[in-house]
């Protein structure tokens, strides 16, 4: 994730913001680590994410892989510690500012952490998006409104809808797999003409397997 807003500093001075900065989100470092090429500190979920689609260093620009990534010094780690930062539930009326090192303490035991957004009427948790929040409860809806309905379908017996497959027009099934259904298929098709064949080939009444007057065959020509 990126680093910790820079306005949950408020008693960071400017010259420690800018200094304390990564270079890439812009933010207060979280998880820093170091490159050996220019020993510069970024965020390590952002400098992984840059390594990504990245083959260069994005200060320096020299090539730079995940393997030129090393930890921060413990000095810049235990100076990060001590900035006092605001609660992740200000918005909702947590006061407290804390050593950010005790951040991950104060999120468990904080009383604010599971009050709702006065907006969207979610809880809110860490950087609360409501737009986000609710596509998620969306989703997360859909899925076990469509799941309900397979049962409830199946057990019915009623064909479910959105089960026809795009590709060959078939019915989906559980492991369903267009050649195979196909396959299927077409042989039972061609047993139910053999058994057609057969059957008339047995029946006394029926002239058409011997050609008679107003009948058909079935063979070959």
């Amino acid at each position: 994730m990126p680093g910790y807003l820079r306005n949950r500093f408020p008693d960071l001075s400017a010259e420690d913001r800018d200094e304390y900065t990564c270079s890439i989100c812009r933010e207060i470092l979280d998880s820093p680590v170091t490159t050996t090429c220019c020993l510069q500190a970024f965020c390590e979920d952002c400098i992984t994410e840059w390594l990504q689609t990245n083959t260069t260093c994005p200060y320096d620009r020299n090539p730079l892989t995940t393997d030129g990534l090393s930890q921060a010094p413990r000095i810049l780690v235990n100076t990060l510690g001590r900035f006092m930062i605001c609660c992740d539930y200000w918005d909702v009326g947590c006061r407290e500012m804390v050593p950010l090192k005790e951040l991950s303490q104060h999120r468990v035991d904080c009383g604010y952490k599971n009050l709702k957004c006065t907006k969207c009427q979610c809880v809110r948790i860490g950087r609360h998006d409501c737009i986000k929040t609710l596509r998620k409860i969306k989703r997360k809806a859909e899925t076990e409104l469509y799941s309900l309905r397979m049962v409830r379908n199946r057990e019915s017996g009623i064909p479910n809808e959105m089960t026809i497959c795009t590709k060959c027009k078939l019915v989906r099934t559980e492991g369903h797999d267009c050649i195979d259904d196909l396959l299927a298929i077409n042989r039972k098709t061609m047993a139910d003409i053999e058994a057609l064949r057969e059957g008339n080939d047995n029946d006394p009444n029926d002239y058409g397997s011997r050609g008679g007057p107003g009948c058909f065959s079935y063979g070959l020509h």
